[in-house]
């Protein structure tokens, strides 16, 4: 049994499921966090324990990794902030890794667990996003991972699909579009994803930490060694993907369904996705930006079907996005009644 687990990015979507899921096999789960009166949800569980610290100070992170068996990194962001800096693709992942990758190494920690993504490539990744999560993997295969390094860190990369759950930035991000719009018109709508569930990836990371996990344990365990690149000198990837692939027009079609609503998806010429994403990236919180666009470009399924993991979202979507349809029917319906 770990005895403290630490994690960065652990209030996140992901996060947040995996904080739970390992609080029932170790006896110290630290989320580290700038603000931690933000999350007092997460402290209703009596070994979770939210810890305020700016990853980015070397010395503050240094300090609370100190003692931990394993350390967690989901920090991403979809979207930078203009100003660069820590809020920036390169900030928050390739610079905050090359940080943590020191701390690690310093700290003597055995295990450490890194969230990239499927496309990831330092040089021939096609948006600032998938470069700088490509970068973050440079980082560790040099900095605790070369040949010469006399580190004994054990090492997984999770590079997922687009993740889905109750939660999501990405269901959740098109419900409302989707409600807003009878005609949806559609960037990059041949773009193609393999959305993987939030929980399958949850026990593929509790799995790849030596843990039993909650459900199908053993089935998880065998998944991680079958879809498990080894690099060499305790480092290995693991891409990760839901059972199907399907367009992004396949995606907004769906949401649509699911939601009870009739709505004509028109796919955007190219010139018109490129024309929508560098207006829509000035709104507030840019629903669609330019980096987004490019990003796009980059298929991100699995070509190995040992990768797939077996929730669908056809058994999920419709329980939060389906019950949003139907709660605002019905607020409709009172209205036009009166009450």
């Amino acid at each position: 049994m770990l005895k403290k687990v630490t994690i960065l990015g652990g209030t996140g979507f992901v996060g947040s499921q995996l904080t739970i899921d390992l609080a029932r096999h170790c006896e110290n789960v630290t989320v580290l966090t700038r603000r931690k009166q933000r999350y007092r949800n997460l402290k209703v569980l009596s070994n979770v324990h939210l810890k305020e610290c700016n990853v980015h100070n070397t010395d503050e992170l240094g300090a609370a990794l100190a003692g931990s068996d394993a350390v967690i990194n989901l920090v991403g962001i979809l979207n930078q902030s203009n100003g660069g800096g820590d809020n920036s693709f390169f900030g928050a992942h390739a610079e905050l890794t090359r940080k943590v990758v020191g701390a690690v190494q310093d700290c003597k920690i055995s295990r450490y667990i890194h969230m990239s993504a499927l496309g990831a490539d330092a040089e021939e990744g096609s948006s600032e996003y998938l470069r700088s999560k490509g970068e973050a993997e440079r980082h560790i295969e040099t900095g605790l991972h070369a040949a010469e390094n006399t580190s004994n860190c054990q090492t997984t990369l999770f590079r997922p699909s687009v993740i889905f759950g109750e939660d999501d930035s990405f269901f959740n991000r098109f419900a409302p579009l989707v409600r807003a719009m009878l005609v949806f018109p559609l960037a990059c709508p041949d773009a193609r994803m393999s959305p993987v569930y939030v929980e399958d990836l949850s026990n593929m990371m509790t799995a790849a930490l030596g843990l039993p996990g909650e459900n199908d344990a053993a089935f998880f365990a065998d998944k991680l060694e079958q879809c498990s690149i080894d690099k060499g000198f305790g480092l290995r990837a693991v891409e990760i993907c839901g059972p199907r692939d399907y367009s992004l027009r396949e995606l907004v079609q769906f949401t649509a369904d699911t939601m009870g609503l009739k709505r004509r998806i028109v796919g955007l010429p190219d010139w018109a996705a490129r024309a929508q994403a560098k207006v829509m990236g000035v709104l507030p919180a840019a629903p669609f930006s330019t980096d987004n666009y490019l990003s796009l470009q980059t298929d991100s399924v699995c070509e190995n079907d040992n990768c797939r993991m077996p929730t669908s979202i056809e058994a999920v979507v419709p329980r939060y996005i389906g019950d949003q349809g139907l709660r605002s029917d019905q607020q409709r319906y009172r209205s036009l009644a009166r009450r």
